[in-house]
Parts: C-alpha cells; sequence; structure tokens
C-alpha cells in the first residue's frame, strides 16, 4: 500500500451529442447512449454512477455556438452532432444535486456574454442548493459563431481576459462584500430578516461593467464558487496565477505541464496569493481491457464508429484554421486566431503540415495518450508516473462511450488505483472548497483576490 495521498478525479461531460472531449462521433457505437441526453433520467443516471464510483467532481463544459470554420459551414458539424445540441448545463445541475449527497458540480459560464449581476445571483443560488457544491469553469469564449448569437464581434483573445478581470471585479464585490458577515439574521423571536447596515450596494464603475447592488442573494456555503480555469495561453496562465483555485490544463506533455504550472504558482506569489492554493486537473481519455488483446479489439471497435471527418470539424473550430483550404504537403500558416491558442497554430509553433493534421486524426486514440491505453495495471502504472513527472492533483475521466467508459473506469482501474493509494473513498462531504483546500475552510483563502475586495468594500462601508 502506497503512502500517496488520493488524487482527485472528476468526470467530464456536455450537455450535448458529440462530447467535445474527445471523439465527437463515437455516439453512433451501439453502446453508447448520449442520443438521451435531452431526458433528465440520462443524466441522474450518469450522476449516481459517478457519486457511486466515488469521484470529486461532475464537470460540465459548453459552447455558444455551432462549429462552423471547417470547409466554412457548420455542416459537418451538424451532420455528426459535433458538441450540440448545446443544452445549458446550469439547468442541469439541481437535478442532479438532488439525486446525489456528496458529488460537487463544475460548470462552464463565459464570461463575455453574460453580466455578472445575473451570474452572481445564479451561482449563490446554486452554492445554496447544492450545499456549496458548485465550481465554475470560467471561460472567456472562442468561437465566431457565438459572438454572432449575441450580434457581437468577436473580441481579441488577451481582450477578452481583460473583460473577464473586470467581470471577476464585480462578483467578488456581490459575493464577498455585498453582505456582511452576520448580515443574515434570519430569527423569527426578532422578527427580523437581515440587517440593513451590514447590506451594501458595490458602486462598481468599470470599463465593462456598472453595477450599483446589493447583492440580490444572502452569502452562500461558499460565498464564491470554486474558481477553476481552463486557458493555457500566456494570458490564460496569468489570469489562472490571478484567480483560479483549480486549473483545467489545457496541456498534455506531462514535463510542459510541471513547467506551466510552477509558472503560475510563481506569478501568484508575485500577486501576493499562497501557491499552494492552487490545484491542477488533467483530462484523459482511456481505454481499458483486462489483457493486451482485449485492449486492441476494443480499440479496433472503436474505430469502427469514429469520424475523422468529424474530428477535424471540431479541431478547426478550436483553432480558428480551415484545414480543409490546404493540401497535405502545404504548411499551416502560422497565425493569432481569436479561437484558442492551439500549439500547432501558434506564431511561435513548429512548422505544421496539413497533412500531419489530418493524419493525427485517423485513427479514434487521437486523444487518448497511449499511456492510457493498456490493461489496468499498466495505465494504472503510467498514471502514477504522469502524476510524479507533471505535479498535478488529479483527472477529469473523458468518456469515449457513455457509460461505459466510466464503467471501464470503475471496475478496471480503481481497484489498481486503490493499491497505489491515489483513489480514496470519494468526497465525505462538506463544500467543495473545503475539499481541496488544506485547511479545510469553506471560504476564499485571505490572500484570494475575491476576498480581498471584499474586505475593501466592507471597509469602505463602515463609518
Amino acid at each position: 500500500m502506497s503512502d500517496r495521498s488520493p488524487l482527485f478525479f472528476g468526470l467530464y461531460e456536455q450537455a450535448c451529442v458529440g462530447n467535445g472531449s474527445g471523439a465527437a462521433s463515437l455516439w453512433t457505437h451501439p453502446a453508447d447512449r448520449r442520443l438521451e441526453t435531452p431526458s433528465l433520467r440520462y443524466w441522474t443516471d450518469l450522476a449516481r454512477r459517478t457519486e457511486e464510483i466515488g469521484f470529486d467532481l461532475f464537470f460540465f463544459g459548453d459552447v455558444l455556438g455551432l462549429y462552423d470554420t471547417y470547409r466554412g459551414s457548420a455542416a459537418t458539424a451538424l451532420e455528426w452532432g459535433v458538441e450540440i445540441p448545446a443544452h445549458d448545463p446550469l439547468l442541469h445541475i439541481p437535478a442532479l444535486a438532488a439525486v446525489t449527497e456528496r458529488l460537487a458540480f463544475g460548470a462552464t459560464v463565459s464570461t463575455t456574454y453574460e453580466h455578472p449581476f445575473a451570474h452572481a445571483r445564479r451561482f449563490s443560488t446554486l452554492d445554496h442548493l447544492t450545499a456549496g457544491r458548485i465550481a465554475w469553469n470560467v471561460v472567456t469564449s472562442y468561437l465566431p459563431g457565438a459572438a454572432r448569437n449575441f450580434g457581437l464581434d468577436v473580441l481579441a483573445h488577451d481582450r477578452r481576459y481583460d473583460r473577464a478581470d473586470e467581470f471577476l471585479q464585480v462578483c467578488y464585490a456581490l459575493w464577498e462584500g455585498s453582505w456582511e458577515e452576520g448580515a443574515y439574521i434570519g430569527s423569527r423571536e426578532q422578527q427580523r430578516f437581515a440587517d440593513p447596515a451590514r447590506v451594501h450596494e458595490i458602486a462598481f464603475r468599470g470599463e465593462h461593467f456598472s453595477v450599483a447592488g446589493p447583492h440580490l442573494s444572502t452569502p452562500s456555503p461558499q460565498r464564491t464558487p470554486l474558481v477553476v480555469q481552463a486557458g493555457w495561453s500566456p494570458r490564460g496562465q496569468e489570469f489562472a496565477a490571478r484567480h483560479a483555485e483549480l486549473v483545467f490544463v489545457g496541456e498534455s506533455d506531462p514535463a510542459r505541464i510541471r513547467d506551466g504550472l510552477a509558472s503560475i504558482r510563481r506569478r501568484a506569489a508575485e500577486l501576493g496569493r499562497d501557491p499552494a492554493d492552487i490545484r491542477a486537473v488533467v483530462g484523459i481519455d482511456p481505454i481499458i481491457a483486462t489483457t493486451p488483446i482485449a485492449v486492441q479489439e476494443k480499440v479496433d471497435d472503436l474505430q469502427r464508429f469514429y469520424s475523422p471527418e468529424a474530428q477535424i470539424a471540431a479541431y478547426a473550430g478550436w483553432s480558428g484554421v480551415d484545414f480543409s483550404r490546404y493540401a497535405d504537403d502545404e504548411p499551416l500558416v502560422k497565425q493569432d486566431t481569436t479561437h484558442t491558442q492551439t500549439a500547432g497554430t501558434r506564431p511561435d509553433a513548429p512548422p505544421l503540415l496539413a497533412g500531419d493534421v489530418r493524419r493525427r486524426f485517423e485513427k479514434v486514440t487521437a486523444f487518448a495518450d497511449e499511456r492510457f491505453i493498456g490493461t489496468p495495471r499498466e495505465v494504472a502504472a503510467n498514471l502514477e508516473a504522469y502524476v510524479d513527472e507533471s505535479g498535478v492533483d488529479g483527472f477529469l475521466l473523458h468518456q469515449l462511450i457513455s457509460p461505459g467508459s466510466l464503467d471501464d473506469f470503475a471496475e478496471l482501474l480503481v481497484p489498481e488505483l486503490r493499491e497505489r493509494g491515489l483513489f480514496g473513498d470519494g468526497p465525505t462531504g462538506g463544500t467543495l472548497r473545503s475539499r481541496l483546500r488544506s485547511d479545510g475552510a469553506d471560504r476564499l483563502p485571505d490572500t484570494h483576490p475575491g476576498a480581498r475586495r471584499g474586505r475593501r468594500l466592507e471597509d469602505r462601508a463602515k463609518p
């Protein structure tokens, strides 16, 4: 038995059919149930399974537009259901919280197309309804179609993060400073709901937002939901250093992950934060079977229902590059796009041919790291080595087949992980933040900018 601490495990999902976490076309596999995603029963069953296994988090990704970069049209995405239908994950969470007791929930919400006042109210509501089991994955949205859906022009990549910084300033003021500790009384005997002297307007005026306040919700168990951030560009890492409590790493190479996390934590220290308050997870797409022959049979079976065309359409949407315009031997033009800062299209990336991209996506294993394709013992050993090399604190499981991938993880991999001390008995209760913080506290640490913002607001309100 290892003396290691158990890792943090979560399930990555999207409220869609062609899940964007890996092979988008595998909903066509006869064992996959994602065509049932419009139904509540599908989600409650998946949430119960996730909690029974002992996972910590049920994490929802989300998009606000179609993937229409490839061939200059959304036709391929529509044909293969790439990240559509994009239902609203915030509406799923109360129902899933009602059928679980310990499982936490993360939801992706964009700072580019939401307003912080309404957003803060929704997340306070969710934090109350889940008894503090809620996290916000802060994104800035990269799809041009999403901008068009809101009648807006696409903001430049770094400019989106500027808006996000201000968005969080507003939210912190509402969550942390608008209602002082003790402002809520709720006493029948005193016939008093709240102390008005302790409830404050925030009077925020910035470049993007003007919000009077006060916050319309009483302080929730966490006040501020656990802050998750998934950007891995230089500007994204700066944002993580300033705000993130949990980083969803946008990189797969463990050495680069270690360097990136070290950089984020150094910058966090410069900003006055405790670097130890920043944890990290990375996504995995494991393919597991009991023998090497069975592993290969499973890979071959998945390949039969895999569409390279669907995956290239997804990758084109992420990168902003229409690969259909390039011949195989033609180098991709290095460029800054308003999309995600993908490794192959950043100006600092080595030359990449269009054929390289097409060949990469010929196999269903394009996203399934070879280290995590194998027998349970092999995959567990490689997960342990990956943690040692990268320094991550855990993993988010991307299902290739739902719920078969989750079942394989539970039945085949969990026993091996337990032997190595890598898998505990899941969350034991309390808020999500309390499970991640070494001191078990429910609220933001004093060094976090959200807590500091709240203190400044309260101080300003005092006579």
